[in-house]
């Protein structure tokens, strides 16, 4: 007992009188079982802390600790999507991860498919409007930005080169516009295929963990916290069968995704690898920027103004925004020694627009019978028919059947303004779109309906194009779409086609 508590125990019974009749060994007696009551009342009340501590450590398990540590960089997306007329708009939910701490996140094209406007909320961040940075709808890809005004939690991108039936996996997602919500499974399947929106996608991995809709974009992680996919769909017919674009495959396709000269203008003529752990040269465009600045194929980039870049996604994302005549700060290292270089961003040269005069509008076109696998060179072959139609599609011409037949468009096409375009080409089977002498669009082989499209920069003008398509057996489509300046993706109308007479 302590001395405040003797005082009080004698104040309690001189009050009552029994002090008076008590001898001192009484008393003493009285202030130990006190006292020992006092000890083992503590004693319980340490081991009851200690038991809870010792369940609550008990359950804290690996899965918890993961999960905790990926949460705060998972995104659930709220979308107003405008329908047709009216200024009517429904809501959509998705999902994303922060790749980037400064504010990128990845998703799923089609959770943006019409959106006016959209909204991001992380674990412990006020809601954040973002922005679309690119779209990449033949891979059903897509980068997207919040401001947040501070560098935010992310996720670091995997490989998915060594993944193995069975191991562990979680889904972190915003299933039915539940935020944040948490399923777990195995890596069920290697090498899957599907489709979305009509966009063919192979080499996906299955998994068992649940998902639902408003799952899709966000990802698919590993037991290292590592995100090693991005869910995109499921199979309606079975249960746990659900899919995910590898991040392998988010690692090729990014420069293409971002395609950063095409999209602010800038020629670096640069190319680094993009499966490696970090950023080494590999390939320098002949008197581009990146060979007048001496870098050197082999050499490994470590920043860039400043900004530490740890892989290729990093390097890209390092671009966003630069403009012609601006200056990179690339500190390298080669043979082991670190060393800073600077380059001058120059300018990409655009496709020269042609003289509008004499062209009348829709395209020529040549249809050829044959039996193929893939596009073959329609210029070497002799065509069956000709003509002119206002768009181009598969009835231009076409078999008795339907089957084993080919078209070649030939014209122009009109650009309404300076700036990035998105063709898209819907076809069963092959088919390929090109502006000038560059492929833009390149769908070919044999196929059910998919959708693939491509990216160029193009002055206002009238600029060549060719269009090439073919048809071997079953079903057949041919549709051309596209999306530029101030508008959305839509069929090139009759009057963006021009052909010379």
């Amino acid at each position: 007992m302590t001395c405040s508590q003797i005082v009080l125990l004698l104040d309690i019974l001189r009050r009552t009188s029994i002090l008076g009749m008590m001898s001192l060994k009484t008393f003493l007696f009285v202030c130990l079982l006190v006292g020992a009551g006092e000890s083992i009342s503590r004693a319980d009340q340490g081991k009851k802390h200690g038991d809870e501590a010792e369940r609550l450590q008990a359950r804290y398990t690996p899965m918890v600790k993961l999960i905790e540590g990926c949460l705060p960089a998972v995104a659930s997306l709220q979308t107003f999507q405008a329908q047709n007329g009216g200024g009517v708009f429904t809501m959509g939910v998705g999902s994303a991860s922060v790749i980037h701490e400064e504010g990128y996140l990845l998703t799923n094209n089609h959770v943006l498919f019409r959106m006016h406007q959209g909204q991001a909320f992380l674990p412990g961040q006020p809601p954040m409007l973002f922005r679309i940075i690119a779209t990449m709808s033949s891979e059903d890809l897509a980068l997207i930005k919040v401001d947040a005004g501070k560098s935010l939690p992310s996720l670091k991108l995997g490989r998915s080169d060594d993944l193995m039936l069975g191991e562990p996996v979680v889904v972190i997602g915003n299933p039915g516009g539940l935020a944040h919500s948490v399923s777990e499974g195995i890596v069920s399947g290697l090498n899957r295929s599907t489709a979305v929106a009509g966009t063919f996608l192979p080499g996906m991995v299955q998994t068992s963990a649940a998902v639902s809709g408003g799952n899709s974009g966000g990802p698919l992680i590993n037991a290292l916290g590592e995100q090693i996919g991005v869910i995109t769909s499921k199979n309606l017919d079975g249960e746990n069968i659900n899919f995910a674009i590898t991040a392998d495959r988010v690692r090729e396709m990014f420069p293409i995704l971002l395609s950063a000269e095409l999209r602010y203008g800038f020629w670096l003529g640069l190319q680094v690898e993009m499966l490696g752990p970090s950023v080494i040269v590999q390939d320098i465009g002949e008197g581009s920027p990146a060979e007048e600045s001496g870098i050197e194929i082999g050499d490994s980039i470590k920043e860039v103004n400043g900004r530490e870049v740890r892989d290729g996604v990093d390097f890209h994302l390092a671009l966003v925004g630069k403009a012609p005549g601006g200056r990179l700060e690339l500190q390298i290292q080669r043979n082991g020694e670190q060393r800073t270089v600077e380059v001058e961003l120059g300018e990409l040269e655009l496709l020269k627009p042609v003289a509008e005069e004499g062209v009348e509008g829709g395209l020529k076109f040549e249809g050829f019978e044959g039996s193929w696998d893939a596009l073959p060179n329609f210029d070497e072959l002799e065509p069956v028919a000709d003509g002119v139609v206002k768009v181009p599609n598969e009835d231009a011409y076409k078999t008795d059947n339907g089957d084993n037949y080919g078209l070649c468009f030939k014209g122009f096409v009109k650009a309404p303004e300076e700036g990035l375009y998105t063709f898209y080409t819907s076809s069963d089977d092959g088919s390929r779109l090109s502006v000038g002498n560059k492929v833009v669009v390149n769908n070919d082989g044999l196929h059910a309906v998919q959708r693939k499209s491509g990216l160029v920069r193009l002055p206002a003008g009238l600029h060549p194009v060719t269009i090439a398509f073919f048809e071997q057996g079953g079903d057949e489509e041919l549709e051309i779409s596209w999306e530029g300046p101030g508008f959305s993706a839509q069929v090139v109308p009759e009057d963006a086609w021009f052909h010379l007479p």
